[in-house]
């Protein structure tokens, strides 16, 4: 027992499996596919679809672009760096792409 009142055993940390930029990528576009999704509807509505992009679809987008951007610095040198870069630009288009289609 060391004199600083901590157990000599080493503490796991309980949330090292939500610091996974990998982790954090497929959970960012899981969440974009269900919102593209889920949106479509009302996007394509003409009587609500110029107040649901507005309003709803392009403060998305914006935050999304740029959680794709942090993904692409952080993963930019890790293994499969250009493979994941491409995702992110991908996504980042395609999001963009769709709103302006709705």
């Amino acid at each position: 027992m060391s004199t600083d009142n901590r157990p000599d055993t080493p503490e796991t940390d309980p949330l090292a499996r939500f610091r996974s930029w990998y982790g954090f990528l497929a959970a960012a576009i899981a969440v974009n596919v269900l919102f593209v999704g889920g949106i479509w509807g009302n996007a394509t509505d003409p009587s609500v679809g110029a107040w649901t992009v507005a309003l709803v679809w392009l403060p998305f987008n914006a935050i999304a672009t740029v959680v794709y951007l942090v993904c692409m610095a952080k993963l930019a040198k890790a293994r499969g760096g250009p493979v994941l870069v491409l995702l992110c630009v991908a996504m980042i288009a395609a999001n963009w792409i769709l709103m302006n289609i709705a």
